[in-house]
């Protein structure tokens, strides 16, 4: 119908919720990619000495691991920004309707006193 607009509010809020599952996986990647990583460190040989390759990759090894430990924290953030974004909108479309109930309330205790 031309000049309505519905929302389904559960649907909205639903959908908030598998957001907020992903950024719950999006948590737990994390520490299962350091404790991957724990499990091979030093497999590149030991770094200080005259082993020439692991001087060599040993700083770029804990680079990268930095790096992906910030891309999984970058991209978890955004999930969060995502799930308060989708939650914020289900507010702005339940907001109208609760003022007109909190409205149609006052207006029926208001003619009450009135009788």
């Amino acid at each position: 119908m031309a000049g309505q607009y519905s929302a389904d509010i559960q649907a909205i809020l639903q959908g908030s919720r598998y957001l907020a599952d992903a950024v719950r996986y999006g948590d737990e990647m994390l520490p299962r990619f350091e404790t991957g990583c724990d499990a091979y460190t030093g497999w590149w040989g030991q770094e200080g000495g005259d082993d020439d390759f692991a001087n060599a990759v040993g700083d770029q090894v804990r680079q990268e691991r930095r790096q992906v430990a910030n891309t999984v924290l970058a991209i978890t953030s955004g999930f969060m920004a995502l799930v308060d974004a989708v939650a914020a909108e289900a507010d702005h479309v339940q907001r109208p309707q609760k003022q007109a109930v909190d409205d149609i309330e006052t207006q029926g205790s208001e003619s009450g006193n009135r009788r």
